[in-house]
């Protein structure tokens, strides 16, 4: 990778970034375990294809929803903020719902693998700690160091 996308990827906000690339292995996962599946069960690569991915792109859009529902939550003040918290909360299912409706009658893809796709929100999420230690390889970095933990009360670097 260049030095000019490895800048572009150092402007982007961490966690969406460290969350996108958590979603992308995600679905990249699922697409070869479906291709595998094809071979042994009867399966319309296409269909599933199409259901992963457009519910990938579903739990993109998702995601940076949600990370802009929680930039402007910041900025204001606790009830508000609950507020908007709660309504892309809601905003997000009803979102969710349309789409897999959507993807069942149009039978434009397999609606469980739209779900799958949509769950990529999930891994992607679980996947984060480890985009995070790859970003911080990728872009020379690393995390401040915890000299004191509450929990046991010890100094880490004594041990």
């Amino acid at each position: 990778m260049g030095t000019g996308m490895t800048e572009r990827l150092k402007n982007c906000d961490r966690a969406i970034l460290e969350l996108l690339t958590g979603i992308l292995v995600f679905l990249l996962f699922c697409q070869a375990a479906g291709v595998l599946a094809g071979l042994f069960f009867p399966l319309r690569e296409g269909l599933f294809a199409i259901g992963l991915w457009s519910g990938g792109l579903m739990a993109c859009i998702l995601a940076l929803h949600m990370w802009r529902s929680l930039q402007k939550a910041f900025l204001c003040d606790e009830k508000t903020a609950a507020r908007i918290v709660a309504g892309g909360y809601l905003f997000r299912y009803f979102l969710t719902a349309v789409y897999l409706v959507a993807l069942f009658y149009l039978k434009a893809g397999y609606v469980l693998a739209g779900f799958l796709g949509v769950m990529a929100l999930k891994a992607g999420a679980y996947l984060q700690p480890v985009a995070h230690r790859c970003y911080n390889r990728l872009f020379e970095e690393s995390d401040p160091q915890e000299a004191f933990h509450p929990a046991r009360g010890k100094d880490k670097k004594r041990r």
